[in-house]
């Protein structure tokens, strides 16, 4: 063997991939462009839905000494000292009778008195420990409950300081009588008796990772055929065929689509009952018989049931990606980042604390882990399965409009890899030079992975000064090098013309109104346990300077947020999004920047007004003025006390004079501004 031949085709092969700019990016730029994106996301609604149950008081059944209630409430608990009906002789029953019927039966007990665990003493308790005796103590819990796994904890950690407390008072009153301390290793002798069978617990074992392997299989089973039937068709040449063909565009997608979701289905139930078999006989090597793990009929038919709107969302979206390829190399890279996205909204479901809830059942992939695992363990899902289901097939039908939508398109259908393929609206913008449709959502995602990578703590005012300072530069910085770039027009992209000033007194009610609808707005949405990051930074504003302080909130961000929001986007989608779309987009995208889940609805409804100005005025000066209005009354009701009463809980003749005001600032922007 020729080592120099092999070194020199190895050279040529890497050169040849390094050459490939869509590897490069898909490899190296995208993580670092989706990620953040989806960490901050998944983020904020975890801290929104997330319970944490260590803050939180589990109620558990205790019988014993008073001096041990009180210890447990010191512990984050809320002792019960009356027992429900039946749970004594439940519990009694189960350890003369361990079996699963009998577990099963003092469960449902547990959950119908709303407990936790049941700690029992035994007679004489803190006596024994006094006179330096071992005591005993039952402890009945629910392994595969996190709220129950947690009040076992406690209960645990307050038995042992309160073991502690008898062990150093013995010590003091008998330093030379080592005899007296014989049950200083071990004081408490707790026993357990646990209501779960071992099949619950084998389920509560592989339940996430169940879940985990339903997205990959269906992703999988997508992924290969959507590549073929869309880029591997074009590659062949025989695209042409079904296009001369009496079908319609739309019909031929969903011809596609419906042969893709069959073979995902397929592929990812052929997989998944071997991998129930693998588990299964895994389960009883691994457990050596203490583990069970079986899946009963009504568990499978979930399962095929979850699996349905699964692979049509993976089919729709693999379909719509894999159109815009040219051969199927190219659109195995174009399906990567659907790895990229899917991977860690999946491994949500192996998070501690994480349920499905109403919240989670609109998160796309994370719906579906959390679903599996709450249905294998039986808890009552009904709402979030029927809402995770219908939202699940809504994001499908989207994916799938999305690519009849390209495959109507002829500069996606025709395009080669040599470039594109002719676009009056894209050639008028690049003639006018206006940003493109990529170039705005590439500049969001790089504006959001860096006001991720250039957060930090706040620890004092100084911290909050660079905090404020690097997320507006990750905002405008960009902006500035994406416009130098690709060589825009700064005043028509940053959209920098004259503003009519007589405009300004609607300009400035329309601001204050909206922010009234706002707060009324965000005071209707649930309020999260754990303050915001918001509200974690206002206390170290107090310390800077008033003028300062102002321009953090009132001049800065405005001034950097329109730029790229009112200016770079809504450049970039006016010319083929129209007015509307263009407003809402841009809307959307200005919502996400401040990733607040209970913002959010709020933040959407400033942008949409944002944007309605900015395109009424034909400037972007027009949603600078309104933004720092907002923000300033925001500032002014923080030094004023009755202000920010007002503002904080707007009474409803305030809301309703908002609508009226605002409605009135729409009508004359509508009849007076100039219009594009």
């Amino acid at each position: 063997m020729r080592s120099g031949l092999v070194k020199l085709i190895c050279k040529k092969e890497l050169l040849d991939t390094l050459r490939d700019r869509r590897t490069l990016f898909v490899a190296l730029v995208l993580p670092l462009l989706l990620y953040p994106a989806l960490l901050l996301g998944l983020t904020q609604v975890i801290s929104a839905t997330q319970s944490n149950l260590s803050e939180q008081r589990q109620r558990i059944y205790v019988e014993g000494d008073e001096q041990v209630v009180e210890l447990l409430r010191d512990h984050a608990l809320e002792p019960v000292t009356e027992a429900p009906d039946g749970l004594r002789d439940g519990i009694e029953q189960l350890r003369a009778e361990p079996t699963d019927e009998r577990r099963a039966e003092l469960k449902r007990a547990l959950v119908e008195a709303k407990l936790a665990a049941v700690l029992l003493l035994d007679d004489g308790f803190t006596g024994a420990l006094d006179a330096g005796r071992q005591a005993g103590a039952l402890l009945v819990d629910d392994p595969t409950n996190e709220e129950s796994r947690t009040a076992r904890g406690k209960v645990q950690g307050a038995l042992r300081e309160f073991a502690d407390q008898k062990r150093e008072a013995l010590r003091t009153k008998y330093p030379d009588e080592a005899e007296r301390l014989v049950f200083a290793e071990r004081p408490v002798e707790l026993a357990r008796e646990e209501v779960a069978s071992k099949s619950q617990k084998g389920a509560y074992s592989f339940a996430p990772m169940l879940g985990l392997l339903i997205v990959i299989m269906a992703l999988t089973g997508a992924f290969y055929p959507a590549v073929d039937l869309a880029a591997g068709e074009k590659e062949r040449g025989t695209m042409e065929t079904l296009l001369v063909a009496p079908v319609t565009r739309s019909e031929i997608v969903l011809g596609k689509f419906v042969t893709i979701w069959v073979i995902a289905m397929v592929t990812a139930l052929l997989n998944l009952a071997v991998m129930g078999l693998t588990f299964s006989k895994l389960a009883g090597m691994a457990g050596a018989g203490r583990i069970e793990f079986a899946m009963p009929p009504s568990a499978i038919l979930a399962v095929m049931v979850i699996l349905v709107p699964t692979s049509a969302l993976f089919s729709a979206v693999a379909l719509a990606l894999s159109s815009f390829a040219t051969s199927y190399k190219e659109g195995q890279h174009y399906l990567s980042p659907l790895f990229l996205v899917a991977s860690p909204l999946a491994l949500v479901g192996l998070l501690p604390n994480i349920e499905i809830g109403y919240g989670l059942a609109l998160v796309p992939v994370a719906n579906v882990v959390l679903l599996v695992k709450a249905m294998l363990l039986g808890g009552e899902t009904s709402g979030p399965a029927l809402l995770a289901t219908a939202a699940t097939f809504v994001y499908a039908g989207i994916a799938l409009k999305v690519a009849i939508e390209l495959f109507k398109r002829e500069s996606v259908l025709f395009r080669t890899g040599s470039g594109t393929s002719y676009d009056a609206t894209l050639l008028d913008s690049t003639r006018r030079g206006l940003p493109q449709e990529k170039h705005a959502f590439l500049l969001f995602f790089v504006g959001l992975a860096l006001m991720f990578f250039l957060s930090r703590g706040v620890k004092g005012s100084v911290d909050v000064v660079l905090a404020f300072v690097l997320a507006q530069a990750a905002i405008l910085v960009p902006t500035l090098l994406f416009i130098k770039r690709f060589r825009l027009d700064p005043a028509a992209t940053l959209r920098l013309r004259p503003f009519d000033w007589a405009q300004l007194p609607a300009v400035v009610g329309a601001a204050v109104c909206t922010l009234i609808l706002v707060l009324g707005m965000t005071n209707l949405l649930p309020q999260p346990d754990k303050p915001s990051s918001i509200e974690e930074i206002a206390q170290y504003l107090t310390e800077l300077p008033l003028p300062l302080i102002f321009f953090l909130i009132a001049v800065l961000p405005p001034i950097c947020e329109e730029l790229m929001c009112r200016g770079f986007l809504l450049s970039a989608f006016l010319p083929r999004r129209g007015e509307r779309g263009a407003i809402l987009l841009s809307a959307a995208l200005f919502s996400l920047l401040h990733l607040e889940f209970v913002r959010l609805p709020g933040t959407f409804l400033a942008g949409v007004m944002l944007g309605y100005i900015g395109v009424r005025t034909r400037s972007v000066l027009a949603p600078i003025v309104f933004h720092m209005v907002y923000n300033g009354t925001i500032f002014s009701a923080d030094l004023a006390p009755e202000i920010a009463a007002g503002l904080t809980n707007p009474s409803p003749l305030a809301i309703l004079l908002a609508g009226l005001g605002l409605a009135v600032s729409v009508w004359h922007f509508q009849r007076s501004a100039r219009v594009r």
